[in-house]
């Protein structure tokens, strides 16, 4: 009974950051750094392309993804991504199903975002893309959590680098990675100035900015076969004698 009560504050918490943020994208800040990675989706989307396409967490981009024409696609939200990882449950899907996953503040949503990565890679085909959408945690936009706790500063920020090495333990390699929003959303303004500093942008945001986009794809072996080279040439040796 305390492991049932326990799990629905879990749900319950991650519920109302779920709503929370949804709200967020529709505030100022939200709709003008949605553009930029909708932006920046669309510019390389030649590197997630596939057949069997999964679109987990937040549906801010799910659109984007959605409009491949072949394959399947299919989409679960934020309370099954919770359930999945923090009562180490299965997703409802097969063993190598899908190539091509996509992670929209999914990884933020779930208390052991470790535990929900090896259930993605159990899903994920040989030649799987993943797609991680998320905050920042050594970014700018980290201090303003010690101030507020208003969305999206009460979502648990994730450091990049220790995402990027929990990929790297499951034999994925860093495809593209990029951030963006040096600092928060400060006025439309401000906004357009930064957005004309273009040394910021090339130096200093696209490692410490607020908003991150990776992608990785699983590391494939391939298995080349050998032929079977035999000597032409036979030597023989005496037999030994039996001296009996």
């Amino acid at each position: 009974m305390v492991l049932f009560i326990s799990i629905e504050m879990i749900l319950q918490e991650n519920n109302n950051t779920k709503i929370q943020l949804k709200q967020w994208y529709k505030n100022p800040a939200g709709q003008y750094f949605k553009k930029i990675i909708i932006h920046e989706l669309e510019s390389t989307r030649d590197l997630y392309q596939g057949r069997h396409t999964l679109f987990c967490g937040s549906s801010e981009y799910k659109k984007l993804f959605q409009k491949t024409k072949t394959g399947t696609f299919f989409s679960i939200d934020e309370d099954v991504l919770i359930s999945s990882a923090n009562l180490a449950k299965k997703l409802p899907f097969e063993d190598n199903s899908h190539d091509v996953i996509i992670l929209s503040h999914g990884l933020e949503y779930t208390h052991n975002p470790y535990l929900l990565m090896r259930e993605i890679d159990r899903i994920a085909t040989d030649d799987a893309t993943i797609v991680v959408i998320g905050f920042n945690k050594y970014s700018l936009w980290s201090l303003v959590k010690i101030f507020s706790s208003k969305p999206p500063w009460n979502i648990n920020f994730l450091s990049p680098y220790i995402i990027k090495e929990w990929f790297k333990l499951l034999e994925y390699k860093t495809n593209y990675q990029k951030t963006f929003g040096l600092l928060p959303y400060l006025g439309k303004s401000i906004a357009s100035f930064l957005s004309n500093i273009s040394f910021l942008h090339k130096i200093i945001r696209n490692k410490f900015g607020g908003i991150t986009i990776f992608t990785y794809r699983k590391r494939v072996i391939p298995l080349t076969p050998q032929k079977v080279v035999f000597n032409k040439t036979y030597k023989v040796s005496n037999l030994a004698k039996n001296n009996i």
